[in-house]
């Protein structure tokens, strides 16, 4: 050792072994220990053995480093390798690290490193500690903890997901059979359960045994784990491996090359009657995001016209208050008598317990109440004034506080409660399930419904950008405007509706739309066209298989009789949003193609491409541009130049602050 460092070599290879000799005192004479046995040193590379050509003892590599800060000398030494190679590739790893101005460090551990990340982390938010913390309890530390972070890759990261989704598949198969277990409790109970009544003590046993409900094995993962939620674990070891590469412990950030599934968004879908429908009878929601229909939202409200907490349901239906929004309302930020409430203030629960803190940024608004609500929220008032006076005549005690939304006894709402409430209302309706965030997507709809634009749907949900609410809510425009077009059509009093001598058709429903046709021969084609295209998963027609009728039906007038059949294209479009103040694009929409047939008569073109510039409706309107047509390279440059199109366009044909206007500014 000392021959290396007096030749000053920076880094060497050698060999040595854990073979012991007694530790001799200057009299050659063996050192005792306490308990009388001598001790024992290590021959290290003083071995004799290793002279020879036998194997023995392993490879190790020694690195002279810069001196401490004390000024005392550093090295760095590090065996158990098999070979010299595998020590010299070692060492030339060690002083590449060095090179790049790197930590050595070979005893931190992922697991070591994590948790003191987390710890020194004083800044986060409450409930981001608490998704920090759980990402790195239940999925990074059991799959790579052990691993040594300078020897931390991509592989085991990879790992890591993989296993995720492979207990993805065996929890769904737990989850179908308790379910079909479950189902099969209930035809037996109808059939061989206890009537009502007190049995008798004699009673005979059942002729068939209750089918038993299979439980499940605990395990650390116990629910199928999204996409989205497989992207903010990586999220939370990308952020953790980012501070880690600024300080020299690791080389580069292996989490951002791990591939993931995509956790976009899901769209949210109406609850049309054909979805109800396929609902009751197969109990599966067509999306995770689903979305009551205005008459369904009346149904709900209807029905809870008695619940003591009815005036913040009105405020999700109407104002898409969120559920810690609600929970966290306090009456000094309500101003009943100009008919507007400020929400600054929220309730998130971290670790199942609730916690008040202010909400995001953009999450922080104004918002004006209609009429119906106001009156809800006064009526909610006066019934607190009134419990609570019923509490003082009782001798109950009623806590002091602001809060607008309480339980029946004055105590304050836990977010959770809120969810199951309203889960248990929408059961006792018979409504098709939505989840209680969903209310703000229904919020959203009626606002667009009645011609809101998306930069006021926008500040009402306290969404951070235009793109946030367009990705979410484009979907649901197609259905509200096939319904404000029949609505408006059945405005007219036209005497060929009339079911008076009306031909006898084929009534098709293709993804929501009834199409007419006379001959059946034409009828069946399209029938089998669209189920088809349906097969080979074009993502705009998976409303539902088609089917031809068995019979005719007399035509109601409404729309188009087909006498021929229909014509079908594969078009190509997109969409984006201009401000018309600024000129700058707000949303837009990518490049698609989809099947479009010819009874679409507002999507159906046989042209290779056509844009049309619109300005909306609104103080606020934005320029909506959209490009359609049968040529993808035809729409790309349509697109792009009805874009520069409306810009100038914008500033040309935009009114005047007291005197809004829309139409058509731009057909090419």
């Amino acid at each position: 050792m000392s021959e290396r460092e007096k030749n000053d070599t920076p880094g060497s290879v050698y060999r040595r072994c854990t073979c012991r000799e007694p530790v001799l005192d200057e009299n050659r004479q063996p050192v005792l220990d306490t308990s009388g046995k001598p001790k024992m040193r290590e021959l290290g590379s003083r071995c004799p053995k290793l002279k020879g050509k036998k194997a023995h003892g392993t490879w190790w590599y020694y690195l002279k480093l810069k001196p401490g800060p004390d000024g005392k000398p550093n090295r760095d030494r590090k065996g158990g390798y098999p070979d010299k190679d595998a020590a010299v590739a070692a060492l030339n790893k060690v002083i590449a690290k060095v090179d790049r101005g790197e930590v050595i460090d070979h005893r931190t551990t992922v697991a070591q490193y994590l948790t003191k990340w987390l710890k020194d982390r004083k800044t986060l938010e409450p409930t981001t500690s608490s998704s920090y913390e759980s990402h790195i309890r239940i999925y990074l530390i059991p799959a790579f903890g052990h691993i040594k972070l300078e020897d931390l890759t991509a592989e085991p990261i990879t790992d890591m997901f993989d296993a995720i989704q492979a207990r993805n598949v065996i929890i769904a198969y737990e989850l179908a059979m308790i379910a079909k277990a479950r189902a099969e409790y209930v035809e037996w109970k109808a059939l061989y359960g206890r009537k009502p009544g007190r049995p008798k003590r004699n009673a005979l046993p059942p002729p068939v045994p209750a089918p038993e409900i299979p439980k499940r094995e605990p395990h650390a993962q116990m629910r199928i784990v999204s996409p989205a939620t497989m992207q903010r674990i990586r999220a939370t070891l990308r952020s953790a491996l980012t501070a880690a590469v600024k300080k020299g412990q690791v080389s580069r950030n292996w989490a951002s090359l791990v591939d993931l599934p995509s956790g976009k968004r899901p769209k949210a879908l109406l609850w049309t009657p054909e979805r109800v429908e396929a609902w009751r009878r197969t109990g599966e929601k067509p999306s995770k995001v689903m979305v009551w229909t205005p008459e369904q939202a009346g149904q709900f409200l209807d029905g809870i016209e008695n619940d003591w907490l009815r005036a913040f349901w009105h405020l999700a239906i109407f104002r898409g208050l969120r559920r810690g929004e609600g929970a966290g309302f306090e009456w000094p930020k309500a101003n009943l008598e100009t008919a507007v409430i400020t929400v600054d203030w929220q309730v998130v629960t971290v670790g199942g317990k609730p916690l008040g803190k202010k909400p995001k940024a953009d999450s922080e608004r104004t918002l004006a109440l209609d009429s119906h609500t106001l009156r809800e929220v006064r009526d909610h008032r006066e019934r607190m004034a009134e419990a609570r006076r019923d509490a003082a005549e009782a001798a109950r005690p009623w806590p002091v506080t602001d809060k607008v939304f309480v339980r029946e006894d004055g105590t304050e709402i836990h977010p959770d409660y809120l969810t199951d409430r309203f889960e248990l209302l929408c059961t006792k309706l018979g409504l098709p399930p939505v989840r209680l965030h969903d209310l703000r997507h229904l919020a959203a709809t009626l606002l667009l419904g009645a011609g809101a634009d998306l930069k006021v749907v926008q500040e009402v949900l306290g969404h951070a950008t235009y793109v946030l609410t367009a990705d979410t809510y484009t979907s649901v425009l197609p259905s509200l405007d096939r319904e404000s077009a029949e609505k408006a059509a059945a405005l007219v009093p036209v005497k060929s509706r009339s079911s008076t001598g009306a031909p006898l058709v084929y009534l098709l429903v293709l993804g929501g739309v009834e199409v007419a046709m006379t001959n059946s021969e034409d009828a069946q084609a399209i029938v089998d066209l669209w189920n088809e295209l349906l097969v080979h998963g074009c993502p705009e027609l998976r409303e539902r298989t088609a089917a031809m009728p068995k019979k005719r039906t007399r035509w109601s007038g409404r729309g188009v009789l087909w006498e021929h059949r229909p014509r079908h294209q594969q078009l190509h479009s997109a969409v984006a949003g201009i401000d018309r103040r600024s000129g700058s694009v707000i949303y837009q929409l990518p490049l698609t193609g989809q099947p479009c047939f010819e009874f679409e008569r507002d999507l159906y073109t046989e042209q290779a491409a056509v844009s049309t510039v619109r300005l909306r409706h609104g103080l606020r309107g934005t320029v909506e541009v959209v490009a359609r047509g049968t040529d993808e390279a035809a729409v790309k440059g349509a697109f792009e130049q009805a874009l520069e199109q409306a810009v100038q366009l914008r500033a040309d044909n935009a009114p005047e602050d007291n005197a809004p206007s829309a139409g058509v500014l731009f057909v090419g």
